[in-house]
């Protein structure tokens, strides 16, 4: 099921990235910009029609919002709309400083005024409500008036997704107050459905949203709103690799991975937190606490290996790290994470853990065996020996029980009785003749 939802994930993402849609109703807009404000816009406004709009340059409205009072040199607009048999064409250009302005019924040109300056005045609420055309200069007249209130009072009665994220990116690029701030992104979270369109807001933003706690709140908030798991690791990603966010607001940012059921986006985020970041105790804990929500005991062990390389691990975060390598069932993932274990040094605390983890999470006398002879490498006090000679005793095939003892044969020569009497005992459970004369052979 986890492998299905990723698949579709990726197909949206992709879908996503080579063009730009939005839906409503039969609507489908798509959008480049380029040193010009470019639009080819094809949409089926409820009860109004079928409508096709193409243009080019920076267009301003009137303050009633319907009519076309100006047009950047050389740009243009043009509205199609068929019904019932029936064509109706509005061509606007600039030429010249003005606006010449054409009206078409079917193939006939029609006087501008008063027929084709009404169907304007009908028609242009609804499309400006689904497109981009005039938003620049819509959102700064809506703010000279009634500044973020009368902005973001507007941005609620659009219909697309799409237009709404764009009067956002300009609504931005005002000095905006934390309070500002805040309801900005509160509408965000609650207008915008798409998660595509949300994360981008969230992201393009994220310097002035993470300024405080209180905007941190907001922002953490909205991002709950996001459904889908890539883009919820894409904020969270983005917003880790800001150097300027303090130990106490990565911690909050965290509460937004509790959202992210996917073992493989989960696990990137946790992955490049560890990378990128050098954690308090506090920080590390949830670390921990969220790595244990991954099911897949390869993600698994990928957060865990990189939470090893870490210093300074607190015993809590120790404690942690050991509860997690329970979960872990696969012995080829348990043994790869106890083999970076074995780097570090171990007192006879630590290694009375990691002989209970090899007996508890390595059913494998094969992966058992290679820590083992691992183990056998590191500088062992006599204590240490007895107590890992003991502990053989799990490994049932002679073969890796006779190749383990081998391996620490050479420690043994040089110790005491006892160690070597540790040793024998271990060997004498070896059923076979062959592997015990090894073992034996070994130490003489």
């Amino acid at each position: 099921m986890k492998a299905k939802s990723f698949l579709l994930t990726i197909l949206a993402t992709i879908f996503s990235l080579l063009i730009t849609t939005d839906s409503f109703a039969q609507r489908t807009v798509s959008y480049t910009s380029t040193k010009k404000r470019i639009g080819n816009f094809s949409i089926d406004i409820k009860g109004k029609g079928d409508f096709k709009i193409e243009y080019e340059g920076d267009i301003v409205l009137s303050e009633d919002d319907k009519d076309i009072v100006s047009i950047s040199r050389g740009g243009f607009i043009e509205i199609k709309k068929s019904s019932f048999g029936k064509k109706r064409r509005l061509l606007i250009e600039a030429e010249s400083g003005t606006l010449k302005k054409r009206y078409y019924v079917g193939w006939n040109e029609k006087s501008y005024h008063p027929e084709g300056k009404a169907w304007l005045a009908e028609i242009l609420p609804e499309i400006i409500r689904n497109t981009t055309i005039g938003a620049e200069s819509r959102v700064k007249r809506f703010y000279k008036k009634g500044g973020v209130n009368a902005v973001l009072s507007e941005i609620r009665e659009l219909e697309s997704d799409y237009v709404t994220s764009a009067y956002f990116s300009y609504l931005m690029e005002y000095n905006l107050n934390n309070s500002e701030l805040i309801r900005v992104v509160d509408v965000a979270g609650d207008k915008i459905d798409s998660d595509y369109y949300l994360s981008e807001v969230l992201q393009k933003n994220q310097k002035a949203f993470l300024g405080n706690s209180q905007t941190l709140s907001a922002y953490i908030k909205a991002s709950k709103n996001i459904q889908s798991d890539y883009y919820q690791s894409q904020v969270l990603s983005k917003a880790i690799s800001n150097d300027d966010i303090s130990d106490d607001q990565l911690g909050d940012l965290l509460q937004i991975s509790n959202n992210i059921d996917s073992d493989y986006y989960l696990s990137q985020v946790l992955g490049k937190i560890l990378d990128k970041r050098d954690l308090n105790k506090s920080n590390m804990e949830k670390v921990m606490t969220l790595s244990n929500s991954i099911s897949s005991d390869y993600y698994k062990s990928q957060v865990l290996k990189k939470a090893l390389k870490k210093k300074n691990l607190s015993n809590q975060n120790y404690k942690q790290f050991i509860s997690s390598i329970d979960d872990v069932d696969s012995d080829y993932y348990s043994s790869s994470i106890i083999e970076d274990l074995l780097k570090k040094d171990l007192n006879n605390s630590s290694l009375t853990q990691l002989l209970g983890l090899i007996n508890k999470n390595v059913g494998s006398d094969y992966y058992a065996s290679s820590l083992y002879k691992k183990l056998a490498k590191k500088n062992l006090s006599e204590d240490q020996l007895i107590k890992v000679l003991n502990s053989l005793k799990n490994i049932n095939s002679s073969n890796y029980l006779s190749s383990s003892l081998v391996a620490f044969a050479p420690s043994v020569k040089n110790s005491s009785q006892r160690v070597k009497d540790a040793y024998m005992t271990r060997a004498k459970s070896i059923n076979s003749d062959t592997y015990f004369g090894r073992a034996m052979k070994a130490i003489y």
